[in-house]
């Protein structure tokens, strides 16, 4: 169906009245500068001019009655309403006001998006000073404390999670270095360092159906490399599962044949399985 000029404006100023009533001034400034530009330059007459005018003027009531505009205008030592007035005829000077203020909201709104991640960094601070001082006291279920709130606060930015973990573990804290490299290495299974310290951390806590699953994923995600098999096999070792040491073992050697570890560790499992 052919779109009028005066049906485009009568959308804009529709989108721009569901706009105000979610509160998102902006977005509403915005579909009605939209509407009050194309009323402007368009060939609307008779009728129709007069059925869109009103609808501005209706969109115009709700503006100056909303709790957000006044409070704008307030703190600009502003309180005689209405705040923006439309005359017909006057679009220009009624699109002149509206970009005006639509650059005022926006501009406010980049400076307050500005202070809240200024003190969303400086709060994530004050906690990782916080645990590493506790840590470095000895004051380890306040350390924990502070971690844990660190990584669901602050989990999903790249690199906190293993920068938790990383911290539990040089303290002695296993398990739950364990947990948060885990965490770590789920979101990016790609992070050798996270792998790496979450399998030293459930190995030192010989929590080894753990440290199996995080070697399973290193094969997966990086490829049968001979060295990850030599330390699966130590791993399988200590766990005394001697026939799945002494196949790592094997694979290991046969990927490196230097590997005289893998060599001796097939030698020390072969004598556990064949002389059962």
């Amino acid at each position: 169906m052919f779109e009028t000029p005066a049906k485009k404006i009568r959308e804009d100023i529709a989108r721009a009245r569901v706009a105000l009533g979610r509160d998102e001034l902006p977005r509403a400034l915005g579909h009605l500068l939209d509407a009050v530009r194309a009323l402007g330059a368009a060939q609307v007459f008779g009728r129709e001019k007069a059925e869109v005018q009103a609808h501005l003027q209706d969109w115009l009531r709700e503006f100056n009655r909303h709790p957000a505009v006044k409070s704008h205008y307030a703190a600009k030592g502003v309180h005689v309403t209405p705040y923006v007035k439309y005359k017909g005829g006057a679009e220009a000077a009624l699109a002149g006001a509206l970009a005006g203020l639509l650059d005022e909201l926006e501009n406010r709104d980049r400076q307050e998006a500005h202070r809240a991640e200024e003190r969303r960094a400086r709060h994530k601070e004050e906690l990782l000073a916080g645990a590493q001082a506790a840590l470095d006291a000895g004051e380890l279920p306040k350390a924990k404390a502070l971690l844990r709130r660190a990584g669901e606060e602050f989990g999903q930015e790249p690199g906190l999670l293993a920068d938790c973990g990383q911290r539990l573990l040089r303290a002695g804290l296993f398990l739950d270095a364990g947990e948060m490299l885990e965490r770590a290495v789920a979101q990016d299974p790609r992070d050798s360092r996270a792998l790496a310290g979450a399998v030293q951390a459930y190995g030192a806590a010989r929590e080894f159906p753990k440290v199996e699953a995080l070697y399973l994923q290193a094969l997966q995600t990086f490829g049968n490399h001979p060295r990850t098999l030599l330390h699966m096999a130590r791993m399988y070792m200590e766990w005394r599962r001697f026939d799945d040491a002494y196949d790592c073992a094997r694979k290991a050697r046969e990927a490196d044949p230097g590997l005289d570890e893998a060599q001796a560790i097939m030698d020390q499992a072969g004598r556990h399985i064949f002389t059962r």
